[in-house]
């Protein structure tokens, strides 16, 4: 991973993955991830998924939000961004954005967009988006404990039959060399 992720080379990263678990596991678990590197003198954050739910933006310079979507590549063949252990010889996608000071990532596991209420309304993404549109955005912190509260409520007591997982990064004000 380390020889990897110092060149934020997560495709390749993801490919040796993929196919450690199926040569490792008993072919019939897998998993999802992603893979994230940050790049902070240029602000650049580099991303590959593998399989898992598409993650979201909050661009602070633009207060807009917007989906990480796949991305296709052109002239790519096979099998692209499987959970690791699915399938083998599948190829992964590095997307890379440049961030501004403020702008907020979200990644979250599928038992947050899959939780369901007492009806068993699923959340889905669109719902999603709208409760982190509705939380505070001053920090990754207070965004975070926002969402998961607010998919809490949306279960309204219901207990949640997946793990959910919420990871919020933001990019912080470049500090002085002199502070």
């Amino acid at each position: 991973m380390q020889r990897y992720l110092a060149a934020l080379e997560q495709a390749s990263l993801m490919r040796d993955l993929n196919e450690a678990v199926i040569d490792e596991l008993d072919g019939v678990h897998y998993a999802t991830m992603v893979a994230a590197g940050f790049h902070a003198h240029r602000g650049l954050l580099v991303m590959t998924n593998a399989g898992h739910p598409p993650p979201f933006w909050y661009r602070a310079a633009r207060n807009e939000w917007a989906w990480f979507e796949p991305q296709s590549v052109e002239g790519a063949e096979g099998i692209r961004g499987t959970p690791l252990g699915l399938l083998p010889k599948a190829s992964y996608d590095r997307m890379t954005v440049r961030t501004d000071p403020g702008d907020l990532i979200v990644l979250y596991s599928d038992g947050v967009s899959e939780a369901t209420d007492p009806e068993g309304v699923e959340l889905g993404r669109d719902r999603l988006m709208t409760l982190a549109q509705a939380a505070d955005r001053s920090s990754a912190e207070t965004f975070g404990g926002q969402l998961v509260e607010a998919v809490g409520q949306f279960r309204r007591g219901r207990v949640p039959e997946d793990d959910e997982t919420i990871v919020v990064l933001q990019r912080l004000p470049e500090q002085s060399a002199h502070t």
